[in-house]
């Protein structure tokens, strides 16, 4: 999934919604189809650091209402045109997104985030609906970076207006680390390359794999590519808003949830290590990537999978400048890892789940219906 603010609206097409689930028995929890949470070892990452104190800036369609994000988000703005406030998601992505990064957990019928302590703070860039105008998206970032996030996940991009790398670059004066995806495929035009935020220097641009291990063929690549990470099967929150009620989509593709994972990882790595600069951050979670594909840094993988564990554990010395922008200079390999920090640097939805699963609590337990959001 991924959210191009100038091309298509985001939506959620592929199999029929699921009706009833199986027997509580046999039935197949939000949790244990959370595949990521034990390829990326999250559970021993909860132990290190859980993002508690740090603010991640969701700049998406919103952030709507969920029992998962509940005392999660910051009203923050919305830059979107006609009525409505952050917290009104029409489209159902950016609360899609929130979720990922950080929803309370609670049983294993709800969704737990990669950073589950975290805040997000919901910059509403747009409706999700058809257009060609403003993406909003300049204007977003220098509003949340001047609102208290540390973290920018835009799980959405295409051709920014004027004026978005100078917004990118006002962001790493700032001490923000900015984490945008490379766009998926079947929303952009062939050729079209890792796209906007994600292809300006400094931006960690993230890629999606599958539960194998292998690069989404759905995922566009190319040489500004710096991290992949699990994106492919995903169940997302289904929040209110647009005719939906609160629930759960089973699965999902896209280098969207991708970027959402790699943003919570930037935030459990920002609350273990406070006074981190965020060029030692982004030094973390690529030093520490697992390589993969060709050695070294390559078009689909970029420096390889994010490793969680590694990137809050690892020795990593530091470096002076951000190993994402031209002037970087090459550091020395990490002697724990071996690997070089140096280097240069949504919205069809590819979903294949639509069924927006509802969760109806009752004093015997929970049953589980569903409904078709609207597109």
């Amino acid at each position: 999934m991924f959210r191009p603010v100038l091309a298509a609206a985001a939506v959620l097409a592929g199999l029929t919604p699921i009706v009833a689930l199986p027997a509580p028995a046999a039935a197949q929890t939000i949790r244990d189809r959370q595949w990521y949470l034990q390829t990326l070892d999250v559970a021993a990452a909860h132990e290190i650091s859980t993002g508690a104190g740090v603010v991640v800036a969701v700049l998406d369609s919103g952030v709507g209402s969920h029992p998962d994000l509940d005392g999660q988000v910051i009203d923050g703005i919305s830059y979107a045109p006609g009525t409505g406030t952050s917290r009104t998601d029409n489209d159902g992505h950016g609360s899609a997104m929130a979720g990922i990064i950080a929803a309370n957990g609670g049983t294993d019928d709800h969704l737990l985030g990669i950073a589950p302590h975290a805040k997000i703070l919901s910059v509403r860039t747009g409706t999700g609906s058809k257009s060609l105008g403003r993406t909003n998206i300049p204007d977003a970032i220098r509003w949340a970076v001047d609102h208290g996030a540390t973290v920018l996940n835009l799980s959405e991009g295409g051709k920014l207006e004027r004026g978005g790398e100078d917004a990118v670059r006002y962001a790493l004066d700032h001490d923000v680390v900015i984490v945008a995806g490379s766009g998926n495929i079947s929303a952009f035009a062939p050729g079209t390359g890792v796209i906007e935020p994600a292809a300006f220097p400094g931006v960690i641009a993230v890629s999606a794999v599958d539960r194998t291990g292998t690069v989404w063929d759905g995922a566009i690549g190319g040489p500004e590519v710096v991290l992949t990470a699990p994106g492919v099967d995903i169940p997302l929150i289904c929040a209110e808003g647009g005719g939906r009620v609160a629930g759960y989509y089973p699965t999902s593709n896209g280098t969207s949830n991708a970027t959402a994972v790699v943003s919570g990882a930037a935030a459990l790595i920002r609350a273990k290590y406070p006074q981190l600069p965020a060029r030692d951050v982004i030094q973390r979670l690529i030093s520490t990537a697992d390589d993969a594909g060709p050695p070294g840094r390559d078009p689909d993988y970029g420096y390889g999978r994010l490793n969680l564990i590694k990137a809050l554990t690892a020795h990593v010395p530091p470096t002076a400048v951000n190993p994402l922008l031209p002037t970087a200079e090459a550091t020395a390999a990490d002697p724990d890892t071996g690997r070089s920090g140096s280097g240069l640097s949504s919205g069809a939805w590819t979903a294949v789940g639509v069924g927006c699963v509802v969760l109806v609590l009752a004093s015997a337990g929970v049953a589980v219906v569903s409904r078709r959001r609207n597109t």
